[in-house]
């Protein structure tokens, strides 16, 4: 952003939206009904290993940053480990949201479909909130930033390979250690539609929150 917005309060909506993101990321696996395409791989992990979905979430995107260090090597900029502290604060939030909204689990399927959306509509919120502020991004998105640039490929055609790519190794790990699909329902679908619909809706309205980043 350009030197007229305050830092201070970047940073603020920064981490108000890192919140949502991570609570976004809970409300929407908690029903049980699928998760986002980016998480789908940690949750699956997650019936695997005794290990919580924000621990699988941080040690994947560790494996996304040195995946950009592999292809940059030399030109890896060593500020790129900033995206370490946006990572372990989304790991922390998502585990927050798991345990508050386990206090409450609907069983009614069309209760928790409504959980469903109203995680989508938190996550997409937090990751529209994040973009505004532009402090910083989560490794999986780097690693996507790098490709795109380092390759020549459009950064929304090799984001959805790499969503894509994702949900189709969670789908294999699942295959090969249960034999059959756990954790991709339909929520990883409307997951995978809703967010970035939301996303672009929001563009609007967040025009008043971007005046009000400006310096007083």
């Amino acid at each position: 952003m350009k030197s007229r917005y305050s830092k201070r309060k970047r940073f603020i909506l920064f981490f108000i939206g890192l919140i949502f993101a991570g609570f976004g990321v809970a409300f929407s696996t908690r029903p049980g009904l699928g998760t986002s395409p980016i998480s789908s791989l940690p949750y699956v992990t997650t019936f695997i290993i005794p290990w919580t979905l924000g621990m699988a979430t941080v040690c994947l995107n560790i494996l996304f940053l040195l995946m950009q260090l592999a292809i940059l090597r030399s030109r890896f900029h060593w500020s790129r480990l900033g995206q370490l502290l946006t990572l372990f604060g989304f790991g922390f939030f998502i585990d927050l949201g798991m345990w508050i909204s386990s206090f409450y689990i609907p069983e009614s399927y069309l209760l928790r479909l409504v959980e469903e959306l109203f995680g989508c509509a938190m996550l997409a919120t937090g990751i529209a909130f994040q973009l505004l502020a532009d402090i910083s991004f989560m490794p999986g998105d780097g690693f996507v930033r790098t490709v795109s640039e380092e390759y020549g490929f459009p950064f929304g055609t090799t984001k959805v390979c790499f969503d894509v790519s994702i949900v189709v190794a969670a789908i294999l790990v699942s295959l090969c250690w249960f034999q059959e699909i756990s954790g991709i329902r339909e929520g990883t679908l409307l997951a995978a539609v809703l967010v970035g619909f939301i996303i672009r809706m929001l563009q609007q309205p967040l025009r008043f929150v971007r005046r009000q980043l400006v310096k007083a």
